[in-house]
């Protein structure tokens, strides 16, 4: 009788327990937004991925932990993690009076309603706009009803130029008071059976809650938030109190709510919220750190009273998850986040090369935009390549040898295949990527070649050769000025005006059409900024510096 009231007992206390756990599990299991005004549950054991500091209208993205398979018919097999994604269309007038709304603050200051930053009509809208994983056709649409909130479910299908596998996407666009909430799985379609009940669980158990009371929109900012256009017409001291501001900000939205797993910290200017181990992400600063400061030692006279936003530097735990984290978003020109992953390749890592790319980009994106835009291929190219071989090395930066490309660049030498560095500094994009004038690849090693020699110390041995490439930069940029002021008094003052953009998209619309203007006009930019800086230089001149040239080659 004492051993079965014991193993009652044992069994009683067993239960509690385990019904404790599975309470538990549900509650990991449940994705809240108060501000929003909804409860969903997600898949157990899904790992949370953070949202984007400056894209507020995806609210939820989760991605599965395991991977579901697809063999092509040769034999090819690729996987895919399903994942879950929240994405929030905010209603039109709610938009409109967050941009007519003002009050003052305690100190009489403006204080503005920002926008909830969407820049989608709904969720097909988005669809056709951000879906980027092969082409996509509505299967099924139906209306139906979660409790009391409607809802239109729709199955889409990618059967074409999906990469790594026909797909499903179910979505439930849940219809709440001024706002569209949809709700997405994206799931390989031979798998789809294996997860369809999980899913369906998911979009039933949606619920509304009340609202926090925080505003639809993304933020109550205090004085004007300015667009990039309008920053440049500040004074450089002016813009710097706008971008501390701006950096500020963006660094605040991305150390918030961050789910389980992430932490954030600060390594010198730079804030890291990574997931992998705190080693590995003060690596990674450590590696933009210097990055930035060989810049602003090699071109101090790029501008030079501009302030550079030190962008967020996110280091995921695995490719997959930050492939999840990417998908959520767009590239823009103003971006301040640098993404990466823990991939275990020490010196070699191409993600940490990745990392290197996107301080140059930010840095010559503050310092001097339209110089960045305005650089040739072999110059823009060669840089990108030669930073990206760049290494922390006991707190001193070394240039990594890329042995592929030296082997590569000594064969076309031997082989007398090379072009002098004259020839290669005349060749526009389009003659490169045409191949018309050689392979694109030997071209591509050589430009290569050529910046790590001039960038890297090498040049420096020679009195010919050490100030070439800040010479050549500062011709370029002297061209590109002469260039946009030709541009713009073609265009007319008028013209000019009424083309201000008015929203972010046509601001965007507008970089790249000047980015491109610069590689219409290459021809033009090339001749004149090789006149500029090497006009005085004789043939023997040019002899000296392609026989010092050839020679660091080996």
């Amino acid at each position: 009788m004492r051993h079965s009231a014991f193993a009652r007992r044992a069994t009683l206390g067993f239960r509690a327990l385990a019904a404790a756990v599975l309470v538990a599990a549900s509650a990991l299991a449940e994705h809240k937004d108060a501000r929003l005004g909804f409860s969903i549950q997600t898949p157990r054991d899904w790992n949370a991925i953070p949202q984007k500091a400056d894209e507020a209208w995806l609210v939820a993205n989760y991605q599965s932990n395991k991977a579901f398979f697809y063999t092509e018919k040769g034999g090819w097999t690729s996987e895919h993690k399903p994942d879950m994604q929240a994405i929030a269309f905010v209603s039109e007038q709610v938009k409109e009076r967050a941009r007519v709304e003002k009050k003052k603050d305690r100190k009489g200051n403006d204080v503005l309603i920002v926008d909830f930053v969407s820049p989608y009509k709904d969720y097909k809208d988005y669809m056709a706009r951000r879906y980027s994983g092969g082409g996509w056709y509505v299967d099924k649409e139906e209306k139906v009803k979660v409790g009391d909130v409607d809802a239109t479910a729709i199955e889409i299908r990618v059967d074409k130029l999906s990469y790594d596998g026909p797909k499903r996407i179910v979505t439930w666009v849940y219809h709440l008071p001024d706002l569209d909430l949809a709700v997405q799985f994206e799931v390989l379609q031979d798998s789809w059976p294996k997860v369809q009940a999980e899913v369906m669980r998911c979009f039933k158990s949606f619920k509304t809650m009340p609202r926090s009371g925080e505003a639809l929109v993304r933020e109550v900012s205090t004085g004007r938030r300015l667009s990039i256009l309008e920053a440049d017409e500040l004074t450089p001291e002016e813009r710097k109190g706008w971008r501390q501001s701006e950096e500020q900000t963006f660094h605040e939205r991305a150390g918030k709510n961050l789910p389980a797993g992430w932490n954030s910290k600060k390594f010198g200017r730079f804030l890291v919220v990574y997931s992998c181990d705190e080693k590995f992400a003060k690596k990674v600063a450590d590696q933009a750190e210097a990055v930035w400061q060989w810049l602003d030692a090699t071109f101090p006279f790029v501008g030079e009273k501009e302030y550079v936003r030190a962008p967020v530097l996110r280091v995921c735990k695995s490719q997959d998850e930050m492939q999840q984290f990417q998908k959520a978003g767009d590239w823009n020109w103003n971006n301040l986040e640098i993404v990466t992953c823990q991939d275990y390749g020490g010196s070699t890592s191409w993600y940490l090369g990745a990392v290197n790319r996107g301080v140059l980009d930010v840095w010559f994106g503050d310092r001097d935009r339209e110089l960045y835009w305005a650089m040739p291929a072999w110059l823009s190219g060669g840089l990108r390549e030669v930073v990206a071989q760049a290494r922390v090395d006991k707190g001193r930066i070394e240039f990594q040898r890329d042995d592929w490309n030296r082997d590569e660049v000594r064969t076309v030498v031997k082989e007398g295949r090379a072009k002098k560095p004259r020839e290669l500094m005349m060749l526009t994009d389009t003659e490169l990527m045409s191949g018309k004038a050689q392979n694109y690849w030997d071209v591509h090693g050589q430009s290569q070649a050529l910046v790590t020699f001039l960038a890297t110390g090498a040049a420096a041995k020679n009195a010919r050769t050490k100030s070439f490439l800040q010479d050549y930069v500062k011709s370029l940029k002297a061209v590109q000025v002469e260039l946009k002021a030709k541009q713009e008094a073609e265009k007319g003052e008028k013209a000019d005006k009424s083309a201000k953009p008015a929203t972010e998209e046509e601001e965007e619309k507008l970089f790249r059409d000047q980015a491109q203007g610069y590689k219409k006009a290459e021809t033009d930019v090339l001749e004149k900024a090789f006149r500029r800086a090497f006009g005085a230089w004789t043939d023997k001149d040019w002899e000296q510096f392609e026989n010092v040239y050839f020679q660091a080659i080996g």
